[in-house]
């Protein structure tokens, strides 16, 4: 019996040292791929290693490892001498206990210090917020509980009108044309983040945060790069995955992601919240909505194409048929008000976290209705690019500021990183808009707020706005002309040159960083359930 127990433990001993040999080997490829050491990110290293290590080594062969020890023990409380191949084993055991208790006490550190909640509504135009001077009553939570309590920068712009490079440029702090990665077009395929890039989620997850990701997938779908440095990446069910997240991490400090489609087209928001906006609306879009949103609850393909048909009801060339359009997009504002960001902020106080929290609230896009011809978010004007931000932090950031300098969403990473006093990669493009909080003054970002889709650009920088559309070039006097309607580059050539060469500068820049941090590798296409969901939305047909 002594011989088998000998054994047992000798065999357990060395799977032992299996296990951490190939969880180790594992973690340091991971971290030559993704280039931790050099940013040093150890921490990630040793979490990756043990993550495998625990998953290889069966919990019941650290039970009987535990129990051939307790047997040497005795052995030695009879004053028996241990075996030498044994106080090997012993010895096993004993660094896992020390690793066991390493862990755990890291875990209790890493529980001190303020956590972050950094929501992003897709496709929300600030200027349907009460905050930002909307007239209708879209965002009443939004405006009391974020605005109210917190900073409101009044002038921020997103450096693309689409979804997947605009979050990417969110979460990386680069510009799209150096991370690279586009938004899925007709189910082609396209590329995935170059694991060289440090993610804000991998910042924090270095610095010994929790990481949760709470999406609608589709064109942020994880396979794109945009888990790297969470330890949960979910699609769906968002607010209940959230909430109860919430809960079962109160104790640790945390980094939640927490992203929507609840304002994206097709509008379809129930009838009490389209009352409150258009009730006296009778016609061929509210009949659409009705049977497609009825057409909807039967089952995931009959979503298939709803993006479509929606649209196919607009009459754009009818103002009624616009207007009511508009007034369901306010709908859908006021429900995700409601049903997403009160109980969202609800559940921080209820756990006791509000104070300690950091909400960063804004979008990645706007959305047009037909002001310069276009519908949805396919141009580069200030409808489609201006989005919110704001950021609410009490007893560390002052309630009720609004701070009007031009930011932009490539800023929101370092400046998020600043405030929680975690040191950021040398890689980013953007840069912190602290200063702002405590001088008014404080310089705008040098080469002005840069926007960016395909072969169209645009740049806005001091009173001006240039945008390249195509072979047309278009420069706006923001100050005469803040809805950017009267084209003046004929009659002020020297400005329209200055912008021009600004925009060269910046690609320049661009491409040069591009080398380091675009794209490595192959493509990939959607996943037969994310293809469903990007046909929901209209990005498939």
């Amino acid at each position: 019996m002594r011989g088998l127990v000998r054994d047992l433990a000798l065999a357990l001993a060395a799977a032992f040292a299996i296990a951490l040999g190939v969880a180790a080997r594992v973690a340091l490829r991971v971290a030559a791929e993704q280039g931790w050491i050099a940013a040093g990110f150890h921490r990630l290293i040793v979490r990756t290693a043990w993550d495998r290590f625990d998953a290889w080594l069966p919990r019941v062969a650290a039970a009987a490892l535990v129990a051939a020890a307790l047997a040497q023990v005795v052995r030695w409380w009879r004053g028996r001498p241990a075996p030498t191949r044994l106080r090997g084993a012993l010895a096993a055991l004993a660094l896992l206990a020390a690793l066991r208790a390493g862990t755990a006490l890291e875990a209790w550190h890493a529980a001190r210090g303020p956590n972050l909640l950094l929501v992003s509504i897709d496709t929300l135009r600030a200027d349907h917020l009460g905050t930002y001077g909307y007239a209708l009553p879209t965002s009443p939570t939004i405006d009391a509980r974020l605005a109210g309590e917190g900073v409101t920068f009044t002038d921020a712009y997103s450096q693309s009108p689409k979804t997947t490079p605009s979050h990417m440029t969110l979460l990386t702090s680069l510009y799209p044309s150096v991370h690279g990665v586009e938004l899925w077009q007709n189910g082609k395929p396209a590329h995935v983040l170059n694991p060289a890039v440090h993610t804000l989620a991998e910042v924090l997850e270095n610095a010994g945060y929790a990481t949760a990701a709470f999406t609608g997938g589709a064109q942020i779908d994880p396979a794109r790069g945009f888990d790297q440095g969470f330890d949960l990446y979910t699609v769906s069910g968002q607010r209940r995955r959230a909430l109860r997240w919430l809960g079962r991490h109160r104790w640790e400090r945390f980094f939640v992601f927490y992203h929507t489609y609840d304002v994206h087209d097709p509008y379809l928001p129930p009838d009490e919240y389209i009352r409150l906006f258009d009730p006296d609306y009778r016609g061929r879009v509210l009949d659409a909505v009705h049977r497609l949103r009825a057409q909807g609850g039967m089952s995931v393909p009959a979503w298939e194409g709803i993006s479509r048909r929606f649209w196919d009801s607009v009459d754009r060339n009818d103002p009624r048929d616009v207007r009511f359009v508009e007034r369901l997009y306010d709908a859908g504002i006021r429900r995700m008000d409601g049903e997403t960001i009160r109980p969202l902020l609800d559940r921080l106080d209820q756990l006791g976290l509000g104070r300690d929290t950091l909400v960063v609230f804004t979008s990645d896009h706007g959305e047009a209705f037909g002001e310069h011809g276009q519908f949805q978010h396919d141009d580069l004007y200030a409808g489609t690019l201006r989005v919110p931000l704001v950021l609410r932090w009490p007893g560390h950031l002052p309630a009720g500021l609004r701070i009007e300098n031009r930011v932009r969403l490539i800023d929101v990473m370092p400046t998020i990183l600043e405030l929680l006093g975690v040191s950021g990669p040398p890689s980013v493009q953007g840069r912190s808009v602290t200063p702002l909080l405590h001088d008014a003054y404080a310089g705008a970002a040098p080469e002005g707020a840069v926007s960016e889709y395909r072969v169209y650009e645009s740049l806005r920088r001091g009173g001006l706005a240039y945008i390249v559309d195509g072979p047309e070039e278009r420069l706006f006097d923001l100050l005469r002309d803040p809805g950017e309607r009267e084209n003046v580059r004929a009659a002020r050539p020297d400005e329209a040159a200055a912008m021009r060469a600004a925009l060269e500068r910046w690609r320049r820049d661009c491409r040069a960083l591009a080398l380091r941090f675009g794209p490595r590798g192959g493509t990939i296409a959607p996943s037969e359930e994310t293809a469903r969901r990007l046909r929901a939305l209209g990005y498939m047909e």
